[in-house]
């Protein structure tokens, strides 16, 4: 019994002091479609936390050219909306607020109502602190970003806080901190060729064609990129053979 008492105790530093998977991220990686460039993308935001939390900022670093949409350039999703329960008992929910800084410098948001609970089952409701998001996975927002005309590739920083004020109910993650990079880049999946957002036999096609340098076989610099399906910097036989392998 001891011991496991040692390993729970050990789980809930973690958690609280931000050894854990806690973050807001765009993801490792979001390809973006040549035909946005000169246009908007829209990625998405979502926050992974083993905990609880009411409160969460964030510094955000755009690469070159890359500007979130002057007007309707964030829009909140269904993981801004928590649930609680209030004084009399019922069931409620709250849209937490978005707070955004001049350019997208800094993102945050707070919760500030309280949420209530009968722990005992008398039938009184008692507060035990704010409504929170509790531990899991949720899509924040969405960021609808301007791709210039020669973007090819960068990253996106998120450099934040995860915070929470005192919880009646369990631990609460406090001043975790977390550090996200995403990197966006512009071009087709690998194996598509045309950039028609299907892998079939027209690809098959096409790299036969460039491979044996045929007229009918130019490739555009997005084309050539998708082309090279084992990653190793060249077309060639081989990429023919995965690719009919994937078919």
């Amino acid at each position: 019994m001891k011991k496991f008492s040692i390993i729970a105790a050990i789980a809930a530093l973690v958690s609280i002091n931000g050894y854990g998977i806690n973050t807001i991220t765009l993801g490792d990686e979001v390809r973006i479609h040549p035909n946005k460039l000169g246009g908007y993308h829209l990625v998405t935001a979502s926050m992974h936390t083993d905990g609880m939390c009411d409160d969460w900022s964030m510094y955000v670093t755009f690469p070159g050219g890359i500007v979130p949409k002057l007007v309707n350039g964030i829009t909140p999703l269904e993981g801004m909306t928590v649930g609680y329960t209030d004084r009399t008992g019922t069931e409620q929910t709250y849209e937490a607020p978005l707070q955004v800084s001049a350019g997208y410098a800094t993102i945050s948001s707070h919760i500030a109502v309280q949420g209530y609970w009968d722990y005992d089952s008398d039938g009184y409701w008692e507060p035990y602190g704010t409504a929170k998001w509790t531990a899991g996975d949720r899509d924040l927002f969405t960021l609808n970003l301007y791709i210039p005309a020669d973007f090819r590739e960068g990253d996106v920083i998120f450099d934040g806080t995860l915070t929470s004020g005192s919880d009646q109910r369990g631990a609460v993650l406090q001043g975790v901190k977390f550090y996200s990079k995403t990197r966006l880049w512009v071009g087709y999946e690998r194996g598509d060729i045309n950039g028609d957002g299907r892998i079939n036999i027209t690809d098959v096609t096409l790299l036969v064609s460039y491979t044996l340098n045929s007229e009918e076989g130019y490739l555009d610099e997005f084309s050539l990129k998708a082309a090279d399906v084992n990653g190793d910097g060249e077309v060639n036989i081989t990429d023919i053979t995965l690719l009919v392998s994937a078919i």
